[in-house]
């Protein structure tokens, strides 16, 4: 059974390195994991109905993350090689490192995720 956070969760600025096991959780509010040291999004909750930032890590895909996210997506400051785990939709913009543009330009991003809003290539 699924449970539910009915408030935000903030990981970030912890040195983790991986990932609580919140795979069967609902987050109601913002998840938040950014600065840290994660390679993986594995254990990320399925999914999460405010912003889901995932900012300055070393992810190199987005496997884990979750299935739907219904404000804005942030993976910016990361080594991503792949979008693979992208999440099916994206109820804002989808945020990602200004030099990854040639690498994964709108159309391929859209192609993998329903965003509702814009795809942001912002600082890397």
């Amino acid at each position: 059974m699924r449970k539910i956070i009915d408030d935000d969760v903030d990981l970030s600025n912890l040195h983790l390195t991986e990932l609580f096991d919140l795979s069967d959780v609902e987050v109601t509010g913002n998840f938040n994991c950014h600065n840290n040291d994660l390679t993986s999004l594995e254990g990320a909750p399925k999914a999460v109905r405010g912003w889901f930032q995932c900012t300055s890590n070393n992810l190199t895909s987005l496997e884990g993350c979750p299935v739907t996210v219904g404000r804005g997506f942030n993976c910016a400051s990361n080594n991503l090689t792949s979008l693979k785990g992208i999440p099916k939709t994206i109820g804002g913009n989808f945020y990602i490192g200004k030099s990854l543009r040639d690498k994964f330009p709108e159309e391929y991003i859209r192609s993998l995720c329903e965003i509702r809003y814009y795809v942001v290539y912002i600082f890397n």
